[in-house]
């Protein structure tokens, strides 16, 4: 069965809004160990991978939900000052 880009999108908001209310902030200074860095860029290179396999067995919705996922985690890391990314050459 395929699932519509609207279907996926209401499940990922509702998904998102439900961890928005349970989100309690930690006190800060939080700390970052390095392993804890490394394990969320494997994520990050493991929703590429899984993007690039949906996109060829030709399921565009579960792709693009897996590398807007991994942009995502990209964007917090940049945030919190843990990554720099480098222009283009």
């Amino acid at each position: 069965m395929k699932e519509s880009a609207s279907d996926r999108t209401a499940k990922y908001v509702e998904a998102t809004s439900a961890s928005l209310r349970r989100l309690r902030t930690r006190k800060f200074p939080a700390t970052v160990a390095q392993a804890q860095y490394e394990y969320v860029i494997e994520m990050v290179r493991g929703y590429v991978k899984d993007a690039r396999h949906y996109a060829e067995k030709r399921k565009p919705v579960t792709s693009l939900a897996c590398i807007a996922y991994a942009e995502g985690m990209l964007d917090a890391l940049k945030f919190l000052e843990l990554v720099d990314f480098y222009p283009q050459t």
